[in-house]
């Protein structure tokens, strides 16, 4: 209110009357610069009154939507958890079924031998089957015969045994008793029946 007590001054006279239709017109020409309407004001009172309860609204509709967002992080990284875990399980696979067709007899094993491998980006291991027969080369003990092989590479169903025909009759079962009485019969010249 200083731009009020200055236009006083300037329009008082000498014997310290004011001329009040001149300070007037020059108050109502200086009012908009420096002082608000009270629609105005009143209009930016209810604004900033509704500004303020869609905050306190906001806030109160944070609160869910930061237990979703720690949701959706734990989330994610249980994706990225289970991702990982599947990227190592076809690693894994793919080197048991690569050392189990070259016939090793202890795959653990070879895996420990074999160490860290690494995988391209679609999860294939890179240069697999130097890496075996690098192996093989350096470990022929734990690899099997071409036989054992081949035997491996068969039907799951099908035997893994050979049978060897020692020639024995399969037909009747012998009965000691009936054998001691055909050959009491025949020592003593009779005929059975």
């Amino acid at each position: 209110m200083d731009w009020i007590k200055t236009i006083l001054e300037k329009h008082t006279k000498e014997d310290e009357t004011v001329d009040l239709v001149e300070a007037n017109k020059e108050i109502d020409a200086e009012f908009p610069k420096n002082a608000v309407p009270k629609t105005d004001f009143n209009s930016k009172v209810e604004e900033l009154k509704s500004a303020n309860e869609t905050l306190d609204s906001l806030k109160k509709d944070n609160k869910d939507v930061e237990a979703l967002q720690n949701t959706i992080k734990e989330h994610e990284t249980t994706v990225t958890q289970l991702q990982t875990d599947l990227a190592a399980e076809r690693k894994t696979y793919a080197l048991k079924e690569a050392l189990t067709k070259e016939g090793v007899s202890d795959v653990d094993y070879m895996l420990f031998k074999l160490g860290e491998v690494e995988t391209d980006k679609d999860g294939n291991i890179i240069e697999l089957d130097n890496k075996v027969k690098s192996l093989k080369e350096n470990n022929p003990s734990f690899f099997g015969s071409e036989d054992t092989t081949k035997m491996q590479n068969t039907d799951p169903a099908a035997p893994r045994y050979k049978v060897v025909d020692n020639k024995l009759d399969t037909g009747k079962q012998a009965s000691p008793e009936a054998d001691a009485t055909a050959a009491f019969e025949a020592a003593l010249g009779i005929k059975s029946e």
